[in-house]
């Protein structure tokens, strides 16, 4: 048995239209797919008695897809956490120009904790430019531009 590779990658949030207004408007990234889903199958998988879910898959290009997730019953509760807190996860997407786009995410009034930064450190990541971000729930998204190579 072996893992083969990321299938999507999912993420809860309090509201599709707020998370769709970060992902998709802000971000730019397309829906590929978006509905709501419930009954025995979602159940079983879930483990969630009389669950039902809103959904979009945004595509992340090369064939990748991020499953954004709002369940209607049950509510749960927003999380509150540090990105140095043990078990926080981040979202890593990679983009074109981050100083652009920490402009227009500061513009919209997005939360930003840090600035973007160039990583000199010898290594895979030496010249990559990164910032991390807040999408409407609170997660921790960092954007990072790689350096280009001829």
């Amino acid at each position: 048995m072996t893992v083969l590779g990321i299938d999507h990658a999912g993420i809860t949030v309090g509201s599709i239209k707020a998370a769709l207004g970060f992902y998709r408007d802000l971000l730019g990234l397309r829906v590929a797919g978006e509905g709501e889903d419930s009954g025995p199958e979602l159940a079983a998988i879930t483990g969630l008695s009389g669950v039902r879910m809103r959904y979009a898959e945004l595509d992340l290009g090369g064939g990748q897809l991020l499953e954004i997730v709002q369940w209607v019953p049950p509510e749960g509760r927003a999380l509150v956490q540090s990105p140095a807190d043990p078990g926080a996860s981040h979202l890593a997407l990679r983009v074109h120009d981050v100083d652009a786009l920490y402009e227009r995410l500061a513009a919209a009034g997005v939360t930003i904790p840090g600035r973007p930064t160039t990583i000199t450190a010898p290594g895979a990541w030496h010249g990559a430019r990164c910032v991390y971000v807040e999408d409407p729930d609170g997660r921790t998204v960092e954007l990072v531009q790689r350096p280009r190579t001829t």
